[in-house]
């Protein structure tokens, strides 16, 4: 078996095992820290479209940190509200009364749990919130609200047997049919 002359390392050589360590450090940095993990996994997450218009932000906003605190008098800080996409409407405009009802009830029933720990302070916020609204809008609020009220009873009376369902007399309700509602 030949053996190889004993020469030192060529340059070429010593220039790839410097940038493998460089890499095996670097690397050893950033895997080792749970915030480049989750940076990394958001990005793979990323719509492939997203990704370039995202990191430009990034860059952007990073760019601006870093000359406003090298120039002094300007101290910025992240804003754990901002949004980086733009809401924007696909749905048909025209509203949907049925969608928009659906809707509305689930609401009622999130806005019911968020507030059910709360006792009565949701009623003060609630009040607050109705100082700003108009008379009519009172009103009409009040109206859906006693409406919907006798529709709750009733569907608990259907469901406790205590009631036959059917709607009261001069309500003008009418039922929906159980194979046209939406999932």
């Amino acid at each position: 078996m030949a053996r190889r002359p004993n020469r030192p390392e060529s340059p070429p050589l010593e220039t790839l095992r410097t940038l493998l360590d460089s890499a095996a450090h670097l690397v050893g940095e950033l895997g080792g820290s749970p915030l480049f993990t989750r940076l990394t996994a958001v990005f793979a997450k990323l719509p492939a479209a997203d990704r370039e218009p995202i990191v430009a932000i990034l860059e952007r906003e990073v760019q601006v940190r870093l000359t406003s605190e090298a120039a002094g008098g300007l101290s910025l800080r992240p804003n754990p509200s901002a949004r980086l996409y733009t809401r924007i409407l696909v749905d048909d405009p025209r509203p949907n009364p049925r969608r928009a009802l659906q809707q509305t009830l689930r609401a009622i029933q999130l806005t019911h749990s968020a507030v059910a720990p709360m006792d009565s302070e949701w009623q003060a916020i609630a009040s607050e919130a109705l100082e700003h609204a108009s008379p009519e809008e009172c009103a009409s609020i009040a109206r859906f609200a006693r409406e919907l009220v006798a529709l709750v009873e009733e569907r608990t009376r259907s469901r406790d047997g205590s009631g036959d369902g059917a709607p009261r007399p001069g309500r003008g309700r009418k039922r929906l049919d159980p194979s046209r509602r939406s999932r």
